[in-house]
């Protein structure tokens, strides 16, 4: 059986895999970066480590989010060049996490124009349509970037 973390950006309800997820986290102190583009909250210090925050809101095309009490950071690591980097994914809200016992259905076509290679599927959890996320297609190569090469230009 197939576990699914649940959660909310933008206003919508996805899905990603468990596997994916290292840990859920408050918002803490997030340091901006000159010149990051638009989803790219900034970086934060995780024990020691200095990890990107990416607002998946803005990624997906939604608008950032707008941060309450229930708003959460997904950490996950991502694999680029053989190398696994640390990242936050910043939600409205995480849900539940859920033992999938339906048929992950492969994403409808939506034609020219819209780009859906991030999709890994979508899923009905009770009355709900789940729309299941790539994170590592999200997150993968062209959002990637040296957090070392940040630190080293003095955003802490």
């Amino acid at each position: 059986m197939r576990q699914i973390l649940t959660f909310v950006a933008g206003g919508s309800e996805y899905g990603m895999a468990i596997e994916a997820v290292r840990e859920i986290a408050e918002p803490r102190a997030i340091a901006t970066v000159p010149s990051a583009p638009a989803w790219l909250r900034g970086v934060m210090n995780l024990r020691g480590s200095v990890v990107p925050v990416v607002d998946l809101s803005v990624k997906l095309g939604c608008g950032p989010t707008t941060e309450s009490r229930r708003t959460c950071l997904v950490l996950v690591e991502i694999e680029v060049a053989g190398e696994t980097s640390p990242m936050a994914v910043m939600v409205d809200a995480v849900r539940r996490v859920v033992d999938l016992d339906t048929e992950v259905q492969q994403p409808p076509a939506f034609g020219a124009g819209v780009a859906i290679d991030f999709i890994s599927g979508t899923t009905r959890i009770g009355e709900q349509l789940v729309i299941l996320l790539d994170m590592h297609k999200i997150l993968g190569t062209g959002t990637i970037f040296d957090a070392r090469q940040i630190m080293a230009g003095g955003v802490a």
